[in-house]
């Protein structure tokens, strides 16, 4: 910067300039000592040091700066005329102060440096790829739901949306009847600037589409094109519901991915991935009313998207410049990634991680093996009559898994289907039994599994891959259990979440921790709850 430039560099910069005086010059000895070309002429000095003349009315100046406090004192601030009445109408100025020239009092204003201006930044920055992304979310600018019959998943029908509609829609777009809107997700790297970002149909944001957008976008592609992968350090978000869903930030924390929140209607921290909606409407989304459809499949337009952000990456610059030169982005990612420092490599993200999403609650298993939970039932033929801890998948699909409070053990609950009317109570036919009991395939039918691949050559060149360390393994509340190590991290935790016991307290509440909770870090939590109420 400026103020880093050593005097050798100062003087060097003057010597330069005086000998080959130019544009030209000065653009080459600001790249050179990274500065800017403002830097360099004011360091090369060559139409010697400005002159300025003495004031003729000195006593503008203090007039300007209290009409200047004047202004200041609504909201947002008057204009200067009015705020020179209001502080000649207090008494603050003198009578003189009316005839100043508000031409004179607004330069006066700009050369003190307080007329308002921008706030100023200073620029964000990673120092290597992944360390921090800001992910966001917002809603296409010119597409809309083809109606209510344009289907769902990736075959929905989008159609292009030119004028806006009074008042009937979203954001001046048209809704359809179930209120699906287009939306699109959006993940931005802080160093390099690469991003991957991908379209959805759904009523608004909401926490589940977030987190299963995340996983995709940090998942490996298909297209070698396609940089951006691995977990990343940080992750930063505005206040919606990513934050405010209990499951997504669970995920998370196990995947060792720290959240970084920003403050509401704090926009400036978040204006690289915002950056990405504006190009994505000029740059995308407006070369589309060039084709001669007016509609397209929510498939076709993301395939579309992944080829417009290739582009995208192999021709803009990056935001950190390798060996003091700006690369193409996909070119600077790669490089970046393979220096990050040797004790923080670039993590994969292990498979599946929004199977492992779930909810947990605490929940009654009836005499009948009956749980409830969001008005569904379901059954436990192993269980009945006990307190455990539920968890099921974030959107509500699939089986419940049981966790016993005192014992820590797993079972399944399934969901309740009753028997039909005079069905025999027996047991039923196994799937083993059913698979057996049906029939043969038809006789010469078969495949050769190990028959070898009819395009198994591999490529020419085989490009030099990212360096990453191995998947952590990631803890599955589905799948195991969560108790504590002993009873020493039991009562730290029943502590954590409970007010502080006398030593005969203690005592006796630790016998009991040991009894009746089996360790389950769930159940302590419970116990210390039940007990804060009861105090």
């Amino acid at each position: 910067m400026a103020g880093s430039l050593s005097a050798a560099a100062r003087q060097a910069i003057a010597e330069q300039m005086r000998e080959c005086p130019g544009r030209a010059t000065a653009a080459r000895l600001a790249a050179h000592f990274g500065c800017s070309v403002a830097t360099v002429y004011r360091h090369a000095a060559v139409n010697g040091p400005r002159r300025r003349r003495p004031a003729a009315r000195p006593e503008y100046r203090d007039w300007v700066t209290r009409a200047v406090w004047w202004a200041h004192r609504a909201p947002e601030p008057m204009s200067l005329e009015d705020a020179l009445r209001a502080a000649l109408g207090a008494g603050d100025l003198p009578a003189a102060a009316a005839d100043m020239p508000l031409k004179t009092a607004e330069r006066i204003r700009r050369d003190l440096g307080l007329a308002a201006t921008s706030k100023r930044t200073h620029r964000l920055h990673a120092e290597w790829p992944m360390q921090a992304v800001l992910l966001d979310a917002s809603t296409s600018q010119y597409l809309v739901v083809d109606g209510p019959q344009a289907g769902a998943g990736e075959a929905t029908r989008l159609k292009l949306h030119r004028a806006p509609l009074p008042a009937s829609g979203y954001k001046n777009k048209p809704l359809p009847p179930d209120r699906r809107r287009v939306l699109v997700y959006a993940l931005w790297d802080l160093c390099t600037g690469v991003y991957r970002s991908r379209y959805v149909v759904a009523r608004g944001e909401n926490a589940l589409d977030a987190v299963d957008f995340l996983c995709w976008a940090l998942r490996p592609s298909p297209d070698r094109r396609v940089v951006l992968h691995g977990a990343p350090d940080d992750l930063w978000v505005d206040q919606g519901p990513l934050l405010k869903s209990a499951a997504a930030r669970d995920l998370l924390e196990r995947l060792e991915i720290g959240l970084v929140l920003g403050a509401p209607y704090a926009k400036e921290r978040m204006g690289g991935v915002e950056r990405t909606h504006r190009t994505r409407w000029r740059s995308f989304e407006r070369p589309l009313f060039a084709r001669a459809e007016t509609s397209i499949t929510l498939g076709a337009l993301n395939e579309r998207l992944v080829e417009f952000e290739v582009r995208e990456h192999a021709r803009r610059p990056s935001r950190t410049p390798v060996d003091g030169r700006l690369l193409p982005r996909a070119a600077a990612w790669v490089a970046l990634v393979n220096r990050r420092p040797a004790d923080r490599p670039l993590r994969r993200l292990p498979e599946r991680p929004v199977e492992t999403l779930a909810r947990e609650a605490r929940r009654k298993v009836d005499v009948n093996g009956i749980v409830r939970w969001g008005g569904v039932l379901y059954e436990s033929r192993e269980w009945h009559d006990r307190w455990v801890v539920a968890h099921r998948a974030a959107d509500g699909s699939g089986d419940l898994t049981l966790t016993d409070e005192r014992t820590g053990a797993k079972a399944v609950a399934r969901r309740f289907a009753p028997r039909a009317y005079g069905a025999v109570a027996a047991v039923p036919a196994t799937p083993l039994d059913r698979l057996l009991s049906a029939e043969a395939p038809a006789a010469g039918r078969g495949a050769d599994i190990h028959a070898p691949a009819a395009d198994g050559a591999p490529p020419a060149v085989v490009p030099l891959p990212a360096r990453t360390a191995p998947a952590a393994a990631l803890r599955n509340p589905l799948a195991g259990g969560d108790r504590c190590r002993d009873i020493d991290e039991a009562m730290a935790l029943f502590n954590a979440h409970c007010g502080r016991l006398s030593p005969a307290q203690f005592a006796r509440v630790r016998t009991i921790v040991a009894q009746k909770t089996g360790l389950v870090r769930q159940a302590v939590i419970n116990l210390a709850q039940e007990l804060q109420k009861a105090v």
